[in-house]
């Protein structure tokens, strides 16, 4: 285990705090811990759709654009 300090809005910390007190976290830290651990490896991800995306040849533009449409990223 590695001892880490972060700063978070007072909002986050109520909300942390308010899961602690309901029993759904043993602690503030385990409910970050908890998060943290189902967020997906969003750099692993981004380093296999690169790699796919090599493989393929590359894709063109209108692919590229359907793409950041369907995933929210055209705005």
């Amino acid at each position: 285990m590695k001892r880490l300090t972060i700063r978070v809005s007072d909002e986050l910390a109520a909300r942390a705090q308010r899961a602690v007190d309901a029993g759904d976290a043993v602690s503030v830290s385990g409910y970050f811990a908890t998060l943290a651990e189902n967020e997906p490896d969003w750099v692993a991800c981004r380093a296999a759709v690169d790699e796919m995306i090599a493989e393929a040849g590359g894709i063109g533009e209108g692919d590229r654009a359907w793409a950041r449409k369907a995933l929210g990223l055209d705005t």
